[in-house]
């Protein structure tokens, strides 16, 4: 993907209906979702922030899986390194029971570049980034123990928002 040296889109992408609804009521989100080019991170964000990280930045991402007895949560961790003391750090978590959020994540093993879509508060499209990935054997193994746990739960027990919400999740991933 082409972009130019601002990260200005070129042609901006606006969201589909069902994502802008999802997202006009949040003052900042973080997702997967899929494209014609692949799974994206589609990030909304105040613009001062957008405007912050512009131009070249380090950027980390970090998968962590976590074991709950409702249910395996995997936390994507997405740092953007636009000022060192106070990083734009965003989070958005998988329910692999959930066939498209699966899917949109195993994706990523795929793709040599993770391509973000940021959004301002009036679901402008108003920067895209592109970041090489390392290897993508973490996410494959993620995925991978994220079903192993989940087979091991009855499934009149499962419960996502429930794993996802709990305050030991976010303290000992089992996998990163």
């Amino acid at each position: 993907m082409d972009l130019p040296p601002n990260g200005e889109p070129l042609n901006p992408s606006p969201l589909p209906p069902e994502l802008a609804e999802f997202l006009k009521d949040q003052p900042v989100a973080c997702l997967l979702h899929e494209t014609d080019r692949g799974t994206v991170f589609v990030i909304k964000v105040p613009a001062r922030d957008i405007e912050s990280v512009r131009g070249r930045v380090p950027i980390h991402l970090r998968h962590e899986l976590y074991d709950h007895p409702a249910s395996p949560v995997i936390r994507t961790v997405l740092t953007v390194y636009d000022d060192p003391d106070r990083p734009l750090a965003l989070e958005t978590f998988t329910n692999i029971q959930d066939p498209r959020q699966k899917s949109d994540f195993a994706a990523i093993a795929s793709q040599n570049t993770v391509i973000m879509l940021f959004y301002d508060e009036t679901l402008t499209h108003r920067l895209t980034k592109a970041a090489g990935q390392g290897p993508n054997e973490p996410i494959v193994e993620v995925l991978h123990h994220a079903e192993q746990m989940l087979a091991q739960i009855r499934k009149e027990k499962v419960d996502f928002d429930r794993a996802k919400a709990a305050p030991i999740v976010m303290e000992c991933p089992v996998f990163v």
